[in-house]
């Protein structure tokens, strides 16, 4: 265990590049956690999507509810 004066702080670990970080493999095919995350996106688009109908929805019978 190495010793470090007081109040100094810990050497951050290197930093892995970003092109592995993004689920590709370097030989470029797609490993099984790409598809599990794939879907979350799409899914997570689809409920935004949703959100924003019924908000805009409420929106326009809140309007319609006070004349404008």
């Amino acid at each position: 265990r190495l010793c470090q004066p007081h109040g100094a702080e810990p050497t951050p670990a290197p930093r892995t590049p970003r092109a592995l970080q993004t689920g590709k493999r370097r030989d470029g095919k797609p490993n099984s956690l790409d598809l599990t995350f794939h879907l979350l996106r799409e899914f997570l688009e689809m409920s935004r999507e949703e959100r924003l109908a019924q908000k805009a929805l409420s929106n326009k019978l809140l309007l319609q509810s006070i004349g404008k």
